[in-house]
């Protein structure tokens, strides 16, 4: 069976439907998005930690996530999101300096960072009242803050289908047809089909509870499919995030991006130990020193670390109780006094896409007449979701980009280091 598409999105996560609701708002018609797993079971985006932020020390970045969080507040409601804020603490004098030369970067974007003494982290953050003294400073970015990201994909993903947007679930790409053609700047190639592979199940886990070999080599035996569909295609994308080294390598791209594993616990915090005058509720995301991020989340305190020895590679499994009581508690607990008796409710782990500079993967890939990419944006895709969709679209429709500017992200500059776009203050 084959079908025709005008703009095929490979990877319905939240970037690749972002982008195919607002090429659809632009008015082109005839856009497919192929994904594996739109329920979201292995979706970055649906298995990260919630937060969402624009301050980062690269204007790009800042740029489409300071978009992204005007569309989160202006639909606060439906999306979950409440600016609660951001509080980065510093142990290291060279590294604050460094956060208050960003500052003037970021508050030229409009974003309100604040610059805090120890004293002021105290007085306004009681529930921080351990080891201050190791601590040089802060930073509280007051527009940043929370969201749900189920309710972001569905919302983009909502209105993407309203406007005639194609979603076919359980469906992966299993080759690609190129062609050579000769445009304006000569020999180039151009994607002319994708052959795609619909499984007969929309669990991607085995019989054994395993990631099926189909979301980490789209290689899969024959009797676990039941369709095979050709799509036609005037303009492909690639939005695999963690997974667009498998799609690139059916095209003879070379892709940088590494899949990373990283974990995240819900915490049970005795609330008659939680010391008074302290509302946990209130809390925004708050970034430790040593790397820990935590927020409250319900009934419970949400708590991930980033393991800096972590291998690349499609992982998903959680540690359990050993992550939470080796890399967690001893964090929160010496940190707060209210987190030193506190318990492991359950977790989970996600993947980040990560690129050799820690930025995202936009723009057109040179070489090819038709095909363009959106991915890798190392933890900060729901974050840069809207930003990135609208440029992108732009780009896709018109040539160029318009709101937010992408060229930096193009894959081209991972030739020259000194075009790197590197980005330190993620987690």
């Amino acid at each position: 069976m084959s079908e025709r598409a005008n703009v095929l999105i490979v990877g319905g996560g939240v970037v690749g439907t972002s982008l195919a609701w607002c090429l659809a708002e632009r008015g082109v018609d005839g856009i497919a998005v192929v994904d594996l797993d739109l329920a979201g079971l292995y979706a970055s985006s649906e298995l990260n930690a919630g937060g969402a932020r624009a301050t980062w020390w690269q204007p790009v970045n800042i740029e489409s996530c300071r978009l992204t969080l005007e569309f989160f507040a202006a639909h606060a409601e439906v999306l979950g999101f409440r600016p609660v804020g951001y509080l980065w603490l510093y142990d290291s004098a060279e590294l604050f300096e460094r956060a208050i030369e960003m500052r003037g970067l970021q508050n030229r974007a409009g974003l309100g960072v604040e610059a805090l003494a120890v004293g002021e982290v105290a007085e306004r953050f009681p529930v921080l009242d351990r080891r201050l003294e190791a601590l040089v400073g802060a930073t509280f970015s007051p527009r940043d803050g929370l969201v749900n990201p189920n309710a972001v994909r569905a919302w983009y993903r909502g209105e993407a289908e309203r406007l005639g947007v194609e979603f076919h679930n359980r469906h992966y790409v299993a080759g690609v047809e190129t062609r050579r053609v000769v445009g304006a700047a000569g020999s180039l190639r151009e994607v002319a089909a994708v052959d795609v592979i619909e499984l007969a199940s929309g669990d991607p886990l085995d019989e054994a509870g395993v990631v099926r070999d189909a979301l980490t080599t789209h290689s899969v035996a024959p009797t676990a499919h039941v369709g095979e569909l050709r799509i036609e295609c005037d303009t492909v994308v690639n939005c695999l995030g963690a997974w667009s080294p498998i799609f690139s390598a059916k095209i003879g791209v070379p892709d940088l991006t590494e899949p990373v594993r990283r974990q995240i616990c819900l915490v049970d915090v005795h609330r008659e130990d939680v010391a008074p005058g302290v509302d946990l509720s209130e809390l925004g995301m708050i970034v430790d020193a040593s790397g820990l991020y935590f927020h409250p989340e319900g009934p419970h305190v949400l708590a991930g670390y980033s393991t800096p020895d972590e291998a690349p590679g499609f992982d998903f499994d959680y540690d359990g109780e050993a992550f939470f009581e080796s890399e967690i508690w001893p964090r929160l607990a010496q940190r707060a006094s209210s987190f030193e008796r506190c318990g492991h409710v359950r977790g989970w782990a996600g993947l980040y896409a990560v690129t050799p500079d820690c930025s995202g993967i936009a723009g057109a890939v040179a070489g090819f007449g038709n095909l363009y990419e959106a991915h890798s944006f190392t933890g900060r895709g729901v974050m840069q979701s809207y930003g990135v969709g609208r440029a992108m679209a732009a780009h896709i429709a018109t040539g160029r980009f318009e709101e937010v500017d992408l060229a930096p992200l193009t894959r081209a500059r991972f030739s020259d280091a000194a075009r790197w776009v590197t980005e330190d203050l993620h987690i």
